[in-house]
């Protein structure tokens, strides 16, 4: 499902389980969102690797910072050679620099994880000196 309004873009991409069958650029389990929602701002990749599946390269990045938030399944990620263990609710910051890659160290369960990519040194504003809270009340058109 995909829809575009003038303040918001949604996009879903079904269960994580099901990203086995995506290919976009070099890997199979990945889906990037920048085009779909329309960012400006950064890129955000939803990721499933498999049970003992694995990045097959290393990378690193020209000016943007990684955000890696793992939501499911447990892994390793490898930091200039340093090998991180990962799971539910691990999150890792990777500056541009960074080599690194990742593998699902799970013989039965899917590695789930979302990466968040911007430029470093980019945030000039966040939610305390960037949100306005409006005296408008909230309602909802279905209450339960």
């Amino acid at each position: 499902m995909r829809a575009n309004q003038l303040n918001y873009s949604v996009s879903n991409a079904g269960a994580f389980s099901e990203f086995l069958s995506v290919t976009e650029g070099m890997l199979k389990g990945k889906i990037f969102l920048k085009d779909s929602l329309q960012l400006t701002s950064m890129e955000v990749s939803l990721n499933h690797l498999p049970p003992e599946g694995e990045v097959p390269f290393y990378h690193k990045h020209q000016q943007n910072e990684e955000l890696y938030i793992f939501l499911q399944g447990q892994g390793q990620i490898q930091v200039d050679g340093n090998e991180i263990d990962v799971h539910e609710g691990t999150s890792i910051r990777i500056a541009p620099d960074g080599v690194r890659v990742l593998r699902n160290t799970s013989k039965t369960e899917g590695l789930h994880f979302i990466v968040i990519q911007a430029k470093e040194k980019s945030l000039t504003q966040w939610v305390e000196s960037d949100g306005i809270i409006l005296e408008q009340g909230v309602e909802w058109a279905n209450t339960h």
